[in-house]
């Protein structure tokens, strides 16, 4: 709240209780500390002990704020943040409590707090390149499809983590604790941090440390065993066709040349799912073979040529040169 005086704009000073009347003890959330123990995290306390007091606002006030500037150094909000596509937006508070986050597809939003409490963060698709600090998302955190960014907060807890297509992410924090899956199709990451253990996710499938980490490892012989399908088709992406096709061989379907020399049409037969079906291919200028993947009711080089190319029918492919 704020009070109208001859100087502007003022914030009111807080109300001090009646001593018969205590304030009830602070809602909080349990997490993990570094040293395993388990303690309460207040709720509606991001900022630290030294830091400057928080002005508290309701969802309604929130966007004109944020979008005026300048962006408050602490701030509450009594309930979302709902900023999706708001190319105006550049900055949030340094500290920032309120119960759901959503700064998606913001492309000039470089700046996150440094002290964040949500229920839920969805920030996909910004300019953030570092995130510092110390995070509480009680609930699930998106940060997928940033491609700049590669620091999270040194301190971060989470029941989910969402960064896949982070491609610069090439490591996750020592503080980082979560307690139910970690996505991370198309990030950089390579590992996980000492101690840390949750099921992980590729295209939201769970994988394990080898196909996240090491599918050179990989062995086609051993996918095919695998009986669920769409965690197969995860492995054999994995794998990447190339390997997967050079190790099995495949059914020549088809064979005829072209600018870069013979090129084939094979297939691969799958247990309860449609065949493989792959052009090999010589690029005439550079002499690297190909394979690319083409649907299964292909039949001819040809015409799997003319479907790379975007056309439905094979008469309509006539390039006048190949290179």
């Amino acid at each position: 709240m704020f009070r109208i005086n001859a100087r502007g704009r003022q914030p009111a000073r807080p109300t001090t209780p009646p001593p018969s009347a205590p304030a009830a003890p602070p809602a909080g959330v349990t997490v993990v500390t570094p040293a395993g123990r388990l303690a309460v995290e207040p709720v509606g306390a991001p900022v630290p002990a030294n830091g400057p007091a928080p002005r508290t606002v309701s969802p309604e006030q929130v966007r004109a704020l944020l979008l005026a500037g300048p962006v408050p150094e602490a701030l509450v909000v009594t309930g979302p943040v709902r900023l999706r596509g708001e190319a105006r937006l550049r900055e949030l508070p340094r500290s920032l409590d309120c119960t759901h986050l959503d700064v998606r597809d913001c492309p000039n939003l470089e700046l996150l707090p440094e002290h964040l409490r949500a229920l839920t963060v969805r920030a996909t698709g910004t300019a953030v390149r570092e995130i510092s600090g110390d995070w509480l998302v009680r609930e699930h955190l998106d940060l997928r499809a940033n491609s700049r960014l590669r620091q999270l907060p040194a301190r971060l807890t989470a029941r989910s983590l969402d960064v896949s297509q982070c491609p610069q992410l090439r490591q996750l924090p020592a503080g980082l604790h979560l307690t139910h899956w970690l996505e991370l199709a198309g990030s950089g990451l390579t590992a996980l941090p000492a101690g840390l253990r949750v099921p992980l996710r590729w295209q939201g499938t769970t994988v394990d440390e080898r196909t996240a980490f090491r599918p050179d490892e990989l062995r086609a012989t051993d996918l095919l065993q695998v009986r669920n399908v769409t965690h197969r088709r995860v492995l054999i992406a994995r794998m990447g066709l190339e390997r997967f096709l050079g190790e099995l061989g495949g059914l020549v379907l088809d064979r005829d040349r072209d600018a870069g020399g013979e090129r084939q049409l094979l297939s691969v037969p799958l247990p309860d799912d449609e065949p493989i079906h792959a052009l090999r291919v010589r690029c005439p200028s550079t002499r690297h073979e190909y394979v690319l993947r083409v649907p299964p009711h292909v039949r001819t080089c040809r015409q799997a040529a003319a479907w790379l190319a975007g056309f439905d029918r094979e008469a309509d492919y006539r390039p006048l040169l190949e290179t």
